[in-house]
């Protein structure tokens, strides 16, 4: 049973909620310098949106801290989400090449978002802080109902091979941009991008592993809009 445009406005809306209250929770944790160490007695453990320098405390170190903040696959992968989403909740009929690709990215990039962080990234930097709250939203609430409500709500019929082509040009910005920034100041946002420590080689052979694997889910969630897409034969 097709879903009423009220019924699609609200998930889309919902979605794109999700999106931006995690965005905002770390823009405004790491605007006011909100996040404390781990008190272990060992060294701190560094949360997922540590700093790459020595910053100074409160609104003083603002700047390279947001810049550090938006520098996060993580928060591009929201950023993403955020637009898309709104923009088919202010017309859930928005269409175009351009925007059909975006639609793609946000959820390829929040997927791989999710299973990175969840998979390898969560279990050696746990949340501190306030960020206890808000990574679950953007590392786990938001990829789940960015999945839902493409499979619930489409749109659909926007999979193909060009779109999807066309999709993984974002991400790849992100890792020229990523090298690039790191080469510069010498610190990377997360290890596997540590050129310095492990060497091109490696780095890019595990760029090239993720994108393989999105490619792979890329085909999937192609697959289900497909099956979702398909008209019933008339019996």
């Amino acid at each position: 049973m097709a879903l009423s445009t009220t019924t699609r406005k609200s998930l889309f809306g919902i979605n794109a909620l999700s999106a931006w209250i995690g965005l905002g929770m770390s823009t405004f944790i790491e605007l006011f310098g909100l996040v404390e160490p781990l008190d272990t007695g060992e060294a701190p453990v560094t949360s997922l949106f540590g700093h790459t320098g020595d910053y100074a405390s409160g609104l003083a170190g603002a700047p390279e801290r947001l810049i550090d903040l938006f520098s996060y696959f993580t928060i591009w992968s929201q950023i993403v989400v955020g637009v898309v989403m709104t923009l088919l909740y202010l017309n859930p009929g928005r269409d175009g090449k351009l925007f059909k690709v975006f639609r793609i990215d946000s959820i390829l990039m929040i997927t791989v978002t999710g299973v990175v962080y969840n998979l390898l990234l969560g279990p050696n930097y746990p949340p501190q802080g306030l960020n206890q709250i808000s990574s679950p939203i953007q590392h786990t609430i938001t990829p789940l109902i960015t999945v839902l409500v493409f499979v619930i709500a489409g749109p659909r019929g926007w999979f193909t091979l060009k779109n999807i082509a066309a999709a993984l040009v974002l991400p790849i910005i992100y890792v020229f941009y990523t090298l690039f920034r790191g080469a510069i100041i010498g610190q990377y946002p997360y290890d596997f991008f540590d050129v310095v420590s492990f060497g091109y080689a490696y780095v890019l052979t595990f760029v090239m592993g993720i994108l393989f694997a999105s490619i792979v889910v890329a085909g999937i969630y192609w697959g289900i809009d497909r099956a979702l897409t398909r008209k019933p034969k008339n019996v």
